[in-house]
């Protein structure tokens, strides 16, 4: 009877000590289970640093490159154009009612003259864009009172206090758009559009800045001009951004 007794007094002990030995196993091993996996990111993580600084660093300029070059072969030049501001008037605005660029790239208002755009270069300061293009012009021809003397004045103002504001940013002038002869004859006054052309490459030079000319190809491709004759249709944006980054230091990002 007392033997019966002791030996279930044994087994209880037994399994007292031997449970809580088991729970404590099975804790450590997955306790250990935890550690191994979380070392295992660990060394993942050491060998995409590794990979990361021991990568060439031409060969991840090159993919930046190849970026750029596929969105602006599918049309998408808001990511060439990040740091760039194109300002000027309806012409200028139709690239982002298009959606070809986002409002952080464009300072451009129907109606805007070099007469009334000094008022907006402090949306310009505020965007500090490393390229800014202007294009000014057709406003200004249009407006009975305005000469060009009063055209290159205002003009001047305008990059002296761009120049000013944001010394490390690069100029461009844009060549004034021509219209077509059907908008000629019913506006006499486009007719003086080559001679400003000529005036505005000289001033860009007194002033050391860059000229654009976007004059010519529209002027040998009057296909792309819209109705009225003067604006111009969707297809012709993407040409004249092609003109644009040909033509600055945008070229160097592709």
């Amino acid at each position: 009877m007392f033997d019966k007794i002791k030996q279930r007094l044994n087994k209880n002990l037994i399994l007292a000590i031997l449970v809580p030995c088991i729970i404590i196993m099975i804790t450590l091993i997955i306790h250990y289970q935890s550690v191994a996996r979380e070392k295992a990111k660990l060394d993942e993580g050491v060998q995409i640093l590794t990979a990361l600084e021991t990568r060439d660093l031409y060969t991840m300029e090159e993919k930046i490159d190849f970026m750029k070059r596929q969105a602006v072969d599918s049309g998408d030049y808001s990511a060439l154009f990040g740091t760039a501001v194109v300002f000027g008037d309806s012409i200028a605005e139709g690239l982002g009612l298009y959606g070809f660029l986002s409002p952080t790239s464009l300072v451009a208002v129907m109606g805007k003259s070099t007469e009334n755009s000094l008022e907006d270069v402090p949306s310009l300061v505020n965007l500090a864009p490393r390229n800014v293009f202007f294009e000014l012009g057709l406003n200004d021809i249009s407006h009975p009172y305005n000469t060009l003397e009063s055209y290159l004045s205002h003009y001047e103002k305008i990059i002296d206090s761009v120049r000013l504001q944001l010394p490390n940013t690069q100029i461009y002038i844009c060549s004034i758009f021509p219209v077509t002869d059907e908008a000629l004859k019913e506006n006499p006054e486009f007719s003086q559009i080559e001679s400003y052309n000529t005036a505005l490459a000289e001033m860009a030079k007194r002033k050391n800045v860059h000229y654009i000319d976007t004059y010519t190809f529209l002027k040998n491709n009057p296909q792309y001009h819209d109705e009225d004759g003067i604006h111009v249709i969707r297809e012709f944006y993407p040409l004249w951004m092609d003109t644009l980054v040909n033509n600055s230091d945008l070229k160097n990002l592709l």
